[in-house]
């Protein structure tokens, strides 16, 4: 009973790590896409970190590859084929765990370096454009709140620090292009966007440790399944007498 527990929980654990499996797929994607986009293509900043979701991609398809491999081997009751996928989950566990804790041990440099990157390009004329989009899509004004642009433009802000003009960015009306220090966001840029950065690589992190639950989880229950699996039982050939 306790065999057959194991063999359809281990059955159960495949079916969600290779759903798991998918979703870092999709995640790795996403980072791909958005994380160059907001770092690269809006920001300028080159951090020629692009194995972080290529990474991710990777571990995403051999979790799914591995995982269909241990649905087969648990339904069939292979010893070979459990020992072998529970080896292979094993060296993925491991994997992530070194991973993941690269992850926790350079997401703070990243964070300032996003952090440092936003400050120096509000004072660079070349990079408005892009300033005030971030501005914009994050709800946020100035590097470090509206005051960021009292010096200059006595008391008055992008028009991007306003929700007013957000709404309707085509508006030619003034009173909707004119924003002042108390009607903008006040939450500064920089570090609103270098933490929100910080809090989606740690998300990511925790998502790894969750898969490194299940994948140890698996591989103690294929062992278990193996070495559980009943021998075979070969028929004695029959003997005839003749008298």
């Amino acid at each position: 009973m306790c065999r057959l527990a194991a063999k359809y929980i281990l059955f159960t654990v495949n079916l969600l790590l290779t759903l798991l499996g998918l979703f870092l797929v999709g995640v790795g994607v996403y980072i791909a896409i958005q994380y160059k986009n907001l770092l690269d293509d809006v920001l300028g900043i080159q951090l020629n970190q692009d194995y972080a979701p290529t990474g991710l991609i990777a571990l995403g398809v051999v979790v799914f590859i591995i995982s269909l491999f241990g649905c087969c081997g648990a339904i069939s009751e292979s010893k070979s084929t459990l020992k072998f996928y529970a080896g292979i989950m094993g060296v993925l566990a491991v994997a992530k765990i070194a991973f993941t804790i690269f992850l926790f041990v350079k997401m703070s440099d990243l964070k300032d370096n996003v952090q440092r990157t936003i400050d120096q390009n509000f004072n660079d004329p070349a990079q408005n454009i892009a300033f005030h989009a971030l501005e914009a899509s994050f709800k946020c004004c100035g590097t470090t709140g509206p005051d960021a642009y009292s010096i200059n433009y006595n008391n008055l802000t992008a028009p991007t620090c306003c929700e007013k003009f957000n709404k309707d960015p085509t508006t030619t009306d003034d009173a909707n292009r004119i924003c002042t220090i108390n009607e903008a966001y006040p939450v500064g840029c920089s570090r609103l966007i270098a933490t929100t950065v910080y809090n989606f690589l740690r998300t990511i992190a925790f998502v790894l440790i969750g898969f490194i639950v299940f994948e140890l989880m698996a591989m103690l229950l294929a062992l278990y399944v193996a070495a559980t699996v009943p021998l075979p039982v070969v028929n004695a050939p029959t003997t005839y007498y003749y008298y």
